[in-house]
């Protein structure tokens, strides 16, 4: 049964308004296009290190910044952002969630076709600019739904993560940055594979004219 974000005397709508109200005023230096994305090493649910230095040897990475299991809302998101993993790694990328830890056990992360990283304390999440600081109307229900705010924080502080997806190319830039204040709505995958068929065909273009700088290195070497 899903469970709905209410607080008392509050429907809601109303709710979400006002932690987006939160949110919109507070992520002002969240990555965008053209920023280098810091690097992070993160254990993944099944207790693997994994680190973005290594993902990116392989080639582009995509990541997506989840609210975590305990938001119904962030699981429709995983689900829809699982359903294009395929179509990802065709198009020569990696991918990756992150999110923060939480004691849900009803969900097998073995099973998911993109691995999950523990985001603890929000350490990446901050670090891209994807946290607020959430009211403190709303707190004991995200509490009671599940959330267990970082330990490590300031005495008044309550971070929350937003819902972000990155697009990085192999040198570790954001070449595609979608960040929603609105957590209900859904993942923009389309606009995620088109970035990605774009990042594809500038590389594509550029080892064409690698190839082609070879080729003229060697004639102008036997002239």
């Amino acid at each position: 049964m899903r469970k709905e974000l209410v607080v008392p005397d509050m429907d809601t709508d109303a709710a979400a308004e006002l932690a987006m109200a939160r949110a919109s005023a507070t992520v002002t230096n969240a990555l965008r296009a053209g920023a280098r994305a810091p690097t992070f090493a993160l254990h993944d649910k099944l207790g693997n290190k994994v680190m973005l230095d290594q993902l990116l040897r392989s080639g582009p990475v995509v990541l997506n910044f989840l609210r975590g299991s305990w938001c119904s809302f962030g699981e429709e998101n995983l689900a829809r952002f699982s359903a294009i993993h395929g179509r990802i790694a065709l198009a020569g990328a990696k991918a990756v969630v992150l999110a923060p830890p939480d004691a849900s056990s009803h969900r097998r992360s073995d099973r998911l076709p993109v691995p999950e990283l523990v985001d603890t304390d929000l350490r990446v999440a901050r670090a891209f600019g994807v946290t607020f600081d959430l009211p403190e109307e709303l707190r004991r229900r995200y509490i009671d739904l599940g959330y267990a705010p970082p330990r490590r924080r300031q005495s008044a502080a309550f971070p929350v993560p937003v819902p972000a997806t990155y697009l990085l190319d192999e040198d570790g830039i954001v070449v595609f940055a979608h960040v929603d204040f609105d957590y209900r709505n859904g993942m923009d995958g389309e606009s995620l594979l088109k970035a990605l068929d774009a990042l594809q065909a500038r590389r594509e273009a550029r080892d064409r004219n690698r190839g082609r700088l070879a080729v003229l290195k060697v004639v102008t070497k036997s002239l």
